[in-house]
């Protein structure tokens, strides 16, 4: 299957937007919710999802379901040691050497009042500091896939989704929220503010859209007409959004409808029109492959970029003292970090391609001797 450049340029964007929304620097104006009332969080995991469909699909077609549940779950635990490497760095960097900085106080406070029970909790992912919440979604939703895919093939996929809708609506009525409140008290028990009941909704809509998009039979088709008010929606939901901006309002954290972390119904919805909209424009990024070459590499190297990312980010915050202002700093510094994005993703490609062309040597010189002897 060809690779999908639009995607992987997606992702490099999402990236660099979700680098300068961990700052407080001036540039978060443009990239907090620009589009709508969803961050980047959401494409992100929907996008991951899409991919891992398609895949999973693609395995499962050509190799059977128990070689794709291999791939996957192998996939899982590799994401999970990036998740280590980012702990220790977080636990050693920050609650060793710069424990006296403002910002890591505020950011590890819950670690300093326990150190070992916090890494031993951030190691079975019930523990997840700030700016380290995002992999143990995903590690957690990468597991879920062999099981959402097994359900399918039982039950079909309208049950898996009404299952999924299901879920996300009890959600809304902060279960999560009445289960956490009896380990209040309990400062290394922290799953972070994602609910995955609700969030499992967008993994598991990505994993249907990406089964599709691998079968080449489309799941949902809309008529010219509905395509229409969901263009006009999104243009409503988009003015709207700058609106809230310019009157320096949240909407978000005032109405349950618009909440981020239990995926507030007018929120999804939101996020499926312009995720609509949005996929009828990215097969045009083709045609600009090669001048957005950065943002690509940047997409298929994004395990090691993201963690290499938070590490820095955590740097970040460490220099930046909350309880100040220092935004021409944090200006320079968010710049900064994002060339560093787009460094790391060039020496990863370099990397690839060396070990690519070591190989292509080394087959070669095995398969001469092999040629003489049959010329011979």
């Amino acid at each position: 299957m060809k690779r999908l450049i639009e995607l992987d340029i997606l992702r490099g964007v999402l990236l660099v937007m979700m680098v300068v929304n961990h700052a407080p620097s001036p540039l978060r104006v443009f990239t907090d919710q620009p589009i709508g009332f969803f961050s980047t969080a959401e494409p992100f995991v929907f996008v991951s999802a899409f991919l891992s469909g398609v895949l999973f699909q693609r395995r499962t077609e050509k190799h059977g379901f128990e070689v794709a549940r291999a791939a996957t779950v192998s996939r899982a635990f590799r994401i999970y040691r990036a998740h280590l490497v980012t702990l220790l760095f977080a636990f050693v960097v920050g609650g060793v050497f710069l424990a006296e900085f403002p910002g890591i106080q505020n950011l590890l406070d819950q670690y300093f009042k326990n150190p070992g029970a916090a890494m031993l909790a951030a190691a079975a992912l019930v523990f997840q500091p700030p700016l380290m919440d995002i992999l143990p979604m995903y590690i957690l939703f990468s597991l879920l896939t062999p099981c959402v895919f097994w359900a399918a093939s039982r039950w079909g996929w309208k049950k898996v989704l009404f299952a999924s809708v299901s879920c996300w609506f009890i959600s809304q009525f902060r279960v999560r929220e009445m289960f956490l409140a009896s380990f209040k008290d309990t400062s290394f028990l922290n799953p972070g503010p994602f609910d995955l009941l609700s969030w499992q909704l967008l993994w598991v809509g990505g994993l249907f859209f990406g089964k599709g998009l691998q079968q080449k039979s489309p799941v949902l088709q809309l008529s010219a007409h509905a395509e229409a008010a969901l263009l006009a929606l999104a243009i409503i939901f988009l003015g709207l959004r700058w609106y809230t901006i310019g009157m320096q309002i949240d909407p978000g954290k005032q109405f349950w409808i618009l909440d981020k972390w239990h995926l507030g119904p007018l929120r999804v919805l939101n996020f499926f029109v312009t995720t609509w909209v949005i996929a009828k424009l990215l097969p045009a990024l083709q045609r600009w492959e090669i001048q957005l070459r950065p943002l690509s590499a940047v997409g298929r190297n994004m395990l090691p970029v993201f963690c290499s990312e938070i590490c820095l980010s955590l740097l970040l915050v460490a220099v930046i003292d909350p309880s100040k202002s220092h935004k021409p700093l944090a200006l320079v510094l968010v710049l900064a970090q994002i060339v560093s994005i787009f460094l790391i993703a060039w020496l990863l490609e370099w990397r690839s391609a060396a070990k690519n062309n070591q190989f292509s040597k080394l087959s070669e010189l095995l398969v001469r001797p092999i040629s003489i002897r049959t010329r011979g």
